[in-house]
């Protein structure tokens, strides 16, 4: 996914709101701010216009697709500014333009009476030097239609820039979810709020760079957020930070409980990961055929084997699951885990065994669960499908019904907790390889260690994992491993006492 920005100056509150909630509320903050809708609709293809001049400033044949609501008065705005300013126009519209209503209907009578024509897609002359989509706005929850379906095809076949107006069309605003097909944009222009459709799920595929005009409104919204939008400038802040005589007992200590026969590496990668986030002592506790080889390479993280340990006092806190298993032996290591009264993560097998087995009947208000959408569905009883139809609604049911903190990892990773839900937007494809949940179990592990609470340790993480993770896709996505990312960790995790020694230095 490319950027996230302000476009115009306006402010981005970073949160979002679900489709239902942009449509009534805009219509009540425009009331409150003293602004027609129809003037809204001018504002917004306004904004696409100027957009569009100043990305694509040679761009002087430009085709615009109009849909049937009032994207489609956005785009007949657009298209009006567009001839005016000496760019040559082809506008089409799906369904019959004469079926318009309210300010649509304006939108196009303005544009025809300055000329403007309204053609059929075998009409289209030439290529296009960029291409406007406004066909589907915001309120697309069904099917595609198959007008739709032919026009949106032809779109991405063309090979040229794309500019959607609010949303990619095709793409559900709520979900993320492709409803049969979706433009490719190349940049999105949304208006008002962010929506969660643009940050998660396969979204991420198709919006391209995202812009936010917010048409001098979102001020007067009221409507309560479903979710907020994680930044890192902000969380790095609250990244723990020593004091001059702190030692490592004073910085925590952490077990990484799993490492089952042939599966060393994701304990070994969640354990580092903790050093590097500046856990004190970090001990893996492993399965006897190769606790001994653990820190061959890394002398300072400390080795133990299950069942001969038996010391989960020591820790203050813990991380269950990388490369666990779930035979005998690890059924074995999650019930004995279970004594343990502090802070945890569950990943990976620990999950799977928590949907099996219930877990214990402690309050889990800190523990952090971070399924992927596999895992998820086991927890949830349902299929990964069923998950990534709605990762919004999943992650909520998942904190309903585990009573935890919970992560669910995937493209827009969210984070639910009792105080509402968060969206990272940080990461990228280059992290679709084996280790990089492990890594992210033991941050979270690391920062509860050092005495953060479960909620914020879990977004601080995946922040910080994210932004690791663009740090190393740098050097390229593909190939990138897991253990990439801890140069990265370490540096991130300095960057508030950076900041300390500049601000004594001045």
């Amino acid at each position: 996914m490319g950027a996230i920005g302000l476009e115009n100056g306006h402010s981005l509150t970073h949160s979002l709101w679900r489709s239902e909630q942009i449509r009534i509320g805009e219509r009540q903050a425009a009331g409150a701010a003293g602004i027609q809708m129809y003037e809204l609709m001018c504002r917004a293809g306004l904004a696409v216009f100027e957009l569009a001049r100043n990305r694509w400033p040679e761009a002087q044949h430009w085709w615009i697709f109009v849909g049937g609501g009032n994207n489609g008065g956005d785009g007949y705005v657009v298209a009006r500014l567009a001839r005016a300013a000496g760019i040559r126009v082809q506008l089409v519209q799906q369904g019959d333009a004469e079926a318009l209503r309210g300010d649509a209907a304006r939108a196009r009578d303005q544009y025809r009476a300055d000329g403007g024509a309204i053609e059929s897609v075998g009409a289209l002359q030439g290529q296009p030097d960029l291409v406007i989509d406004a066909l589907l706005g915001i309120g697309l929850k069904g099917e595609l239609r198959q007008e739709a379906k032919g026009i949106i095809h032809q779109i991405n076949r063309l090979g040229a820039p794309v500019l959607a107006v609010d949303l990619p069309s095709g793409l559900c605003a709520d979900t993320g979810r492709l409803l049969g097909g979706a433009v490719s944009a190349s940049l999105t222009l949304t208006f008002v709020g962010l929506k969660p459709g643009l940050l998660t799920g396969q979204g991420r595929d198709v919006c391209g760079d995202i812009l936010l005009a917010d048409l001098g409104i979102q001020s007067h919204l009221g409507q309560v957020p479903v979710a907020d939008l994680l930044q890192w400038d902000e969380w790095r802040q609250r990244l723990p930070r020593r004091r001059v005589s702190a030692h490592k007992g004073q910085v925590g200590r952490l077990l990484v409980l799993g490492g089952n026969r042939g599966m060393s590496g994701a304990i070994r990668l969640a354990g580092e990961a903790a050093l590097r986030c500046g856990t004190g002592l970090v001990r893996l506790v492993s399965h006897r055929q190769h606790y001994r080889l653990l820190n061959m390479t890394r002398p300072e993280l400390m080795t133990a084997w299950y069942p001969d340990f038996d010391h989960w006092t020591w820790a203050h806190a813990l991380v269950i699951g990388p490369g666990m298993g779930q035979d005998a032996w690890g059924r074995s290591l999650w019930q004995a885990s279970l004594t343990y009264s502090g802070p945890r993560v569950v990943d990976a097998d620990g999950l799977h065994l928590l949907a099996h087995t219930g877990g214990g009947s402690e309050e889990r208000g800190c523990w952090v669960l971070t399924p992927h959408p596999g895992e998820a569905a086991s927890l949830l009883g349902c299929s990964v499908a069923e998950i990534e139809a709605d990762r919004l609604t999943a992650v909520n049911r998942l904190r309903e019904q585990y009573g935890a903190v919970v992560v669910l990892k995937g493209a827009g990773t969210l984070v639910a907790d009792e105080s509402g839900v968060s969206l990272c937007h940080y990461g990228n494809p280059g992290m679709a390889s084996g280790g990089m949940g492990d890594l992210l179990s033991g941050i979270i592990g690391a920062l509860l260690a050092q005495g953060m609470a479960a909620g914020q340790a879990a977004r601080l993480g995946v922040c910080l994992h994210g932004r690791a993770g663009d740090l190393a896709s740098t050097h390229g996505m593909v190939g990138m491993l897991a253990s990439d990312l801890l140069p990265g960790i370490r540096r991130l995790i300095n960057q508030v006492e950076e900041d300390d020694n500049k601000t004594v230095d001045h």
